[in-house]
């Protein structure tokens, strides 16, 4: 022990004697320590721990499967008959709940009416999930009850703020748009605290057995020992015996049991062994190049080393002091990545894409953090060991006859080749991968979307009136003050955004053809607003609208479908249930709804009918949308101002501009290449200063050889191009190595990358072309150093 607490405190003295290249190597272990416990912190809070249940294993959902006459299979959503059903299958399922969301949540009438997101789920969904009631109690069988007392359970976030924390609340009332409820309870912090208000899933009786609704889902809890595969054989009887479902025609074929915790994995699976594999990169570039950091500093130690040697140091006790130095080293990257894995904590959380946990704050993982360094230390002895053992094998007689100075051979035959190859070989596949996702990205937000979504500014509003009459008055005069305003150019009025959430969708006929498209409801002035480009025939306006003359506008798809045989404009189509038909007043371009990343394609057909009082939502807000003047915003307070102006009270929803909802439309894809460009962006950062290091080591080793070639004539530019040719050689080889490994590996990237292959030749050219030239600027600063060698000075030492 006093062998070795003397090795520590020589390794101390050592790294503080030589602090240039002990700052680099602990900020190089701690660059790769930090990113690595970072980046691990988020994926495991994301995904190896994405369910803080008791025993998240047993946790399961549950489908059935229906067989048609057609052949046909398809998996509709289950009915509350199914729940009860299930909770009769003891020898199956410990417990059963049913749970689901209301589509647009419900309004809080109160002096500012505010929409809050609603969960319902049955009587034993919060013991399923291990959570009783911070206050107050569970819903119970009795509350799922049609027509029973409305009760609501609240979220820790909306109890703390619109309710202050008061205990005092469980007994209160709430008062909803469908009518008052009573709070029975407060959920606790950790349990999807963002959750505003829970109730009772109340069906009606009618609907009981009514599958594919949508308004239900079913999670159970296994009873041990009991598999998916037999919970779900045991189950496909019970569901055969039962009463058929009226509302679902066809023949039960299986009961699909599913563990809810590996959808949960499977959901971010790519992803994280994508970035496990660029944080193992990282790591071993960091090892690489502290192994060249340490070989390039043992040069100068070579007088040392003889000296300790003929004092009867042997050869394992030299070793064993430079793996002690090591060691050091890698705690002292350890607390070093520490600290930058707590200060890059947030912009790791702020683009990592992967949807975190909400009942649970992401924090610097003391377990990751230790198994990384427990497995760093191993790996920087490992690498530190062949530097070890070549400074070992010192000669004493010569090493102390001429002081540690020797001619050194070219850095292009030696073993620091090898390491400048394999540190830019890492490089390049990293820094590629980043490169693939910048054109990508690039290429997905320069996509044609149709319409023009600079300076576009939206506003969401619903009056809490119940007359249809109402709501379409309301909307056409809020237009009317929206347009007078100063610094507004044009407005318009849509039940769908283009770049809004949600649509509805309708089967139209037309010309001997009948076609599947979206739906969306307008008023004169949306089309002129957002830039649409009219193709045939002309927009609607407020004339139109007055007279009752209600042209319709579609999208080309639409017009290609409905119409195959010419033109579309001034025919006519019908939809089911319509009393009359519709008129084709104009055909636009077609819209990219949702954005670039249209899940339905960016030729889906699209229709754009008039909003009617018969077709007005009492309970969905219409999106209004102004372009500013020379695209200066208009202050949301002033829109706001206008919308409570015109008459009966109104829920005033999101305030947003284009750009906006833009960023939302491919916040992924940008997650994924923030995250991805700044592994890139380390990877070269860490592969550049192994380069420098390494070329460094070359030019001490031959300073004696670079002062005898400039004293037979060898001119500074002569020199530096012998440098710089010895490090090219390495970093070409591994430019070279490196594409061919990113040509295997970046395909693991393909699904994330949009109209960009993942060969792609201009990346690739890049790429190779951006690495020779930041690795050969790299080695030109020891090369310029060497060149400035006196000859004199040299050749006197010696």
């Amino acid at each position: 022990m006093e062998a070795l607490f003397q090795d520590i405190r020589s390794g101390v003295r050592q790294l503080l004697r030589d602090r240039g290249s002990s700052i680099v190597a602990v900020l190089t272990l701690g660059l790769g320590i930090g990113a690595a416990t970072a980046i691990v912190s988020v994926v495991d809070a994301a995904m190896l721990r994405p369910l803080p249940y008791p025993d998240p294993e047993r946790l399961v959902s549950v489908d059935v499967e229906i067989a048609q006459r057609d052949g046909q299979v398809f998996t509709p959503s289950p009915a509350m008959a199914d729940v009860r059903l299930y909770q009769q299958a003891g020898d199956v399922f410990a417990e059963v709940a049913g749970w689901g969301s209301e589509f647009r949540g419900r309004i809080v009438d109160g002096p500012e009416p505010e929409r809050i997101e609603v969960t319902r789920f049955t009587e034993e969904y919060l013991s399923i999930h291990g959570v009783t009631p911070l206050l107050g109690r569970d819903f119970t069988l009795d509350d799922m009850h049609f027509g029973a007392p409305a009760v609501a359970l609240l979220g820790y976030d909306y109890w703390q703020s619109r309710h202050a924390g008061r205990r005092e609340v469980v007994g209160e009332t709430l008062r909803l748009d469908d009518g008052v409820v009573t709070i029975v309870g407060v959920l606790p912090a950790w349990f999807n605290p963002k959750i505003p208000l829970a109730r009772p899933l109340q069906v009606p009786p009618a609907e009981m057995a009514m599958r594919g609704s949508g308004r239900v889902s079913v999670i159970a809890r296994l009873q041990t020992g009991v598999t998916t595969v037999q919970a779900g054989e045991r189950l496909l009887a019970r569901v055969a015996a039962a009463a058929p479902d009226p509302d679902v025609r066809g023949t039960p074929v299986r009961v699909v049991v599913s563990s809810v915790l590996e959808s949960a994995l499977n959901r971010y699976r790519v992803t994280v062994n994508i970035i496990a594999s660029a944080v193992g990169l990282i790591l071993l570039l960091a090892c690489v190049n502290v192994a060249g950091l340490l070989l390039a500093r043992g040069a100068a130690r070579q007088p040392e080393l003889a000296v300790r040697a003929s004092l009867g140091a042997g050869r394992l006790r030299l070793i064993r002091q430079l793996l002690t130095e090591s060691v050091v080293l890698a705690l002292a990257g350890g607390m070093a990545g520490v600290m930058l894995a707590w200060l890059g904590l947030n912009a790791i959380v702020a683009n990592v894409p992967m949807t975190l946990p909400a009942n649970a704050p992401v924090t610097v993982n003391l377990r990751v953090l230790a198994a990384t360094v427990a497995l760093l230390i191993p790996t920087v002895m490992l690498f530190g060991l062949v530097p070890a053992v070549r400074l070992s094998q010192v000669r004493v007689v010569a090493a102390m006859a001429n002081g540690g100075r020797s001619s050194g051979r070219s850095l292009s035959r030696r073993g620091g080749q090898y390491l400048i190859a394999a540190e830019v070989a890492l490089a390049v596949v990293l820094v590629t991968g980043a490169g693939l996702m910048l054109r990508s990205f690039a290429r997905l937000t320069a996509v044609d979307l149709g319409f023009n979504p600079d300076g576009l500014v939206t506003m969401e509003v619903l009056p809490i009136e119940r007359d249809p009459a109402a709501h379409t008055s309301y909307y056409a005069d809020l237009l009317q003050r929206l347009r007078a305003i100063p610094g507004v150019e044009s407005a318009g009025l849509v039940d769908s955004f283009a770049l809004g959430d949600g649509s509805s969708y309708a089967g139209l006929s037309g010309a001997g053809a009948r076609v599947f498209t979206r739906v969306a409801r307008t008023l004169p002035g949306y089309f002129e607003t957002i830039g649409a480009r009219v193709k045939e025939g002309r927009l609607p306006t407020e004339a139109d609208y007055a007279a009752g003359s209600f042209g319709v506008v579609i999208n080309e798809s639409a017009a290609r479908g409905l119409f195959p045989d010419g033109p579309a404009a001034g025919r006519q189509f019908s939809q089911a249930g319509a009393q009359e038909p519709w008129t084709v007043l104009a055909v636009i371009a077609n819209l990219r709804h949702g954005g670039p990343l249209d899940r339905r394609g960016p030729n889906f057909p699209q229709v754009f009918l008039p909003l009617r009082p018969e077709a007005v939502a009492l309970d969905q807000p219409m999106m209004v949308v102004l372009r500013p003047v020379d695209g200066v915003p208009v202050p949301g307070d002033r829109l706001r101002e206008a919308a409570q102006s015109v008459g009966p009270r109104v829920l005033i929803e999101r305030i947003r501009t284009a750009d906006e909802w833009f960023g939302d439309r491919v916040i992924t894809p940008r997650r994924r290449t923030v995250l991805l460009g700044l592994l890139g962006a380390l990877g070269l950062l860490l592969a550049l200063v192994g380069v420098f290091g390494m070329t460094a080591y070359a030019v001490s080793r031959r300073t004696a050889e670079i002062g005898l070639r400039m004293v037979f004539g060898a001119q500074p530019g002569q020199v530096v191009r012998t440098i710089l040719l010895d490090s090219a050689v390495p970093i070409a080889i591994g430019v070279a190595l490196g594409l061919a490994g990113a040509t295997a590996v970046t395909r693991a990237i393909q699904s994330f990358l949009f109209e960009t292959a993942p060969t792609d030749a201009a990346t690739y050219a890049s790429v190779a072309f951006g690495l020779v030239v930041a690795g050969c600027l790299a080695a030109l600063v020891p090369a310029m150093r060497a060149s400035r060698v006196d000859p004199a000075v040299t050749l006197r030492s010696e």
